[in-house]
This record gives C-alpha cells, sequence and structure tokens, in this order.
C-alpha cells in the first residue's frame, strides 16, 4: 500500500513540474528596453518578486527580481508591472484581524498584476490576501481600499471605502456600486465595462473560478473477503465481481495555476451481490454461501490536470472516500441473515485522461470495513474504469 501512495505522489509530482513551463514572454528592464523572452509561468496565486527565465530554448535559465525588471508579460495578455507605492494589508482569518480602524499603508515595491486596461486600469496584487489598485495611464496607481476590525464592543467591523471610490471613479449609469465585491471577477467586470464607455462586456476572467458538473458511469471489478467466529463464515474469500456504478460529480477549479487544480465530491450508487462456494468431504459436500448489499459512496478529494491543449488533459486524482453499505443479506444455504447497514472509508487514486467533455478514468481503492457481531477482517479491493460527461 505504502508503494502505492509513493507512485501517486510521484507521478502527480511529475505532472506538477511539467505544467509549469517556459512561455513566450516579453521582459522590459530598468533602462526601459524590451526582450523578447521565455518566462517560466506558474500562474501565480501570489504576485512573484521574481522570475525564471531563458533567452532561448538552448540558453540556460536564470533569475531576475524586482531590481532588474521592470515589466513583464505573456503571449496569452498576462501583464506585471513593477510599482513603488502604499499599500495597506488586512486580514482574512478572524483570529489575525485586530481593533484598528486605520488603513496603515506601507510603502512597498512590487509586481502588480494588471486585469484591465483604458481610460482607467485596474491592478491586483495577492499577498496572503488580495488587494486592488487603479491608476490612469502613466499614473501611479492607488489601492481601492479595505478594511475589517473589531470595535470596541468586539463585533466585527468591515469598511468598504472601495465602494465610494468605485462611485467617483466609475460613475456609470444604472450601476449599483454598493453591491461591488472586493473579488477579481467584480471589480474587473466593473472596470472593463468602465473601459468600453459603460457598455458592459463579458470579463476576460482572470482569476475565475469554475464549477462543473459530470455524469458518471463505472464498471467496477469488487473482491470482498472477511473472517467470522462461526464456523462455516471463516476465511471467506469470493471471487471478483463486475459491478456497474451510476451517479454525478461535482467539480470546482480553483481559480490558480491555469485551473489546474480542482476540488471533486461525487457521490454513487451500486449493487453488490456475490457468492462463495465451500467444498467439504462430508455431507452436504457443498455450502453456498450468498451476499447482497446496497451502497452509497461518496470520494471527496482533488484532482490535477497536466493540460496538453483547451480540449486535452490527462489527469490524477487522490480523494478520500466515505462507504455507506444500507441493509442487506448475507444467506448460508438459502438460510438469510440480515445485515445491519454500516460504513467503511478509504483512500481512491485515479489516473484519467480527458478530451473536451469525456473523461475517461482508472480507479483503485481498497476498503477495510469495521468488524461486526458476524464478520471481522472485512476487505473489499475495488479496480474500476469511471466514464464522466460534462453537463456544464
Amino acid at each position: 500500500m505504502k508503494k502505492i501512495y509513493f507512485l501517486c505522489f510521484m507521478i502527480t509530482a511529475q505532472l506538477v513540474i511539467a505544467q509549469i513551463k517556459f512561455e513566450n514572454a516579453y521582459l522590459i528592464d530598468q533602462s526601459g528596453n524590451r526582450k523578447d523572452v521565455l518566462i517560466r509561468n506558474g500562474d501565480w496565486l501570489e504576485n512573484p518578486s521574481n522570475i525564471q527565465l531563458k533567452d532561448s530554448e538552448a540558453s540556460k535559465e536564470y533569475s531576475l527580481g524586482l531590481n532588474e525588471v521592470q515589466e513583464f508579460g505573456f503571449e496569452d495578455g498576462t501583464v506585471f508591472r513593477k510599482f513603488t507605492l502604499d499599500i495597506s494589508n488586512y486580514a482574512i482569518d478572524l483570529g489575525k484581524i485586530d481593533n484598528n480602524p486605520d488603513f496603515s499603508p506601507q510603502k512597498q515595491t512590487v509586481f502588480l498584476r494588471q486585469l484591465s486596461t483604458g481610460k482607467l486600469n485596474l491592478y491586483s496584487y495577492y499577498k496572503g490576501t488580495p488587494k486592488y489598485f487603479y491608476a490612469a495611464p502613466g499614473e501611479q496607481p492607488t489601492q481601492l481600499l479595505y478594511r475589517r476590525y473589531y470595535n470596541d464592543k468586539n463585533d466585527l467591523q468591515t469598511v468598504n471605502t472601495y465602494r465610494q471610490q468605485l462611485a467617483r471613479l466609475l460613475n456609470c449609469p444604472g450601476t449599483n456600486y454598493n453591491a461591488a465585491q472586493y473579488s477579481t471577477t467584480s471589480l474587473q467586470q466593473l472596470f472593463d465595462t468602465y473601459n468600453n464607455d459603460c457598455n458592459r462586456v463579458k470579463s476576460s476572467g482572470v482569476g475565475k473560478s469554475k464549477f462543473a458538473v459530470n455524469i458518471v458511469a463505472e464498471a467496477h471489478m469488487l473482491q470482498t473477503s472477511f473472517n467470522s467466529p462461526i464456523y462455516y463464515l471463516d476465511n471467506i474469500k469470493m471471487e471478483s465481481k463486475l459491478v456497474p456504478k451510476f451517479g454525478i460529480e461535482l467539480e470546482y477549479f480553483l481559480p490558480f495555476n491555469k485551473q489546474s487544480f480542482s476540488v471533486t465530491a461525487a457521490p454513487k450508487y451500486f449493487q453488490y451481490e456475490n457468492e462463495y462456494v465451500r467444498v467439504y468431504d462430508v455431507s452436504p459436500h457443498t455450502q453456498t454461501i450468498q451476499l447482497s448489499t446496497s451502497t452509497l459512496e461518496i470520494p471527496v478529494g482533488f484532482r490535477y490536470y497536466n493540460y496538453f491543449t483547451d480540449s486535452s488533459s490527462l489527469f490524477v486524482t487522490l480523494a478520500y472516500q466515505i462507504k455507506t453499505d444500507f441493509e442487506g443479506t448475507i444467506s448460508v444455504n438459502s438460510q438469510e441473515r440480515e445485515l445491519k447497514s454500516g460504513s467503511a472509508t478509504s483512500f481512491l487514486f485515479g489516473v484519467g485522461y480527458r478530451y473536451k467533455r469525456l473523461m475517461g478514468e482508472l480507479v483503485y481503492a481498497p476498503y477495510r470495513s469495521s468488524s461486526t457481531s458476524y464478520f471481522t477482517d472485512i476487505k473489499t479491493t475495488d479496480v474500476g474504469l469511471s466514464l464522466k460527461y460534462n453537463v456544464f
């Protein structure tokens, strides 16, 4: 089992490394000179303070930072620009929020990510929490101010100064700036609209998360073994049985690293019937043990995609799976015993391929169930093929 865990970890690590690759880009140095280069694009969750780059595919990799680079960008339109400006930090974690209502800015030199361009540019800076800035072309950015603090009564207060700033700066007719959220999606939409003469446009969705629903149909080979204090039920190991499973998968793509990571939850239902025939030297010579259960299982975990193109990718899945068996039966030579409902947990490993809306995945999930009054050392080995179709 440890070897399987290690193998899955190594596969995931190699895919992550492969995904973060050098891309065609440019940089502007401190003298204002523009240079075409290759930059390692990590689609950073937090704004970088240095970049890894190469002059060509064959050249050696090297690093440049805030002291050497004024601006850099990629072919997909992602641009980072260096500024020295006042930044006011704030906390999201309730345990780290203080009782200071003041913004208390500090001067820092950072790379800001450009989110919207036009009459007013919008920038973002993420270090612990997201901060947003605006500036007319050629001017120094000013922060859109947001803060939370505890008052004298220890009540959590929110300072939404950015909403008043938006109403004063943008002033598009019919826009309710009091409903604006301090988020990339909300602010980028407002600035893109303003820069399009107040005509609403579809945001480019930088950092936008995505939610998907997949229909799931699976075929699994299940093998069950168990012991029992009852002599004729001890040391039972049933043959592998083909079992269909059906369900849905909910998938939430995280808004960083080019949406390569997602969180998944996939409730599935199946019915499992199997039998074991034991042969004796004395009469009745055979004993038939039949098992019948119905099960709901819910794996919740993470998935990593290695994109070849926008419509094609390899992925790996690691999930923690909860299996609930509803009441079933076990019969010995047609004499039934009722099985009470119970649960088991396991890790699930999967490797698959996605093409457009279709996904195929090989999965492996070994179970060890809790002992009951009849059975001990209950184990189930589950190997299967999962087919998924993306509904939206």
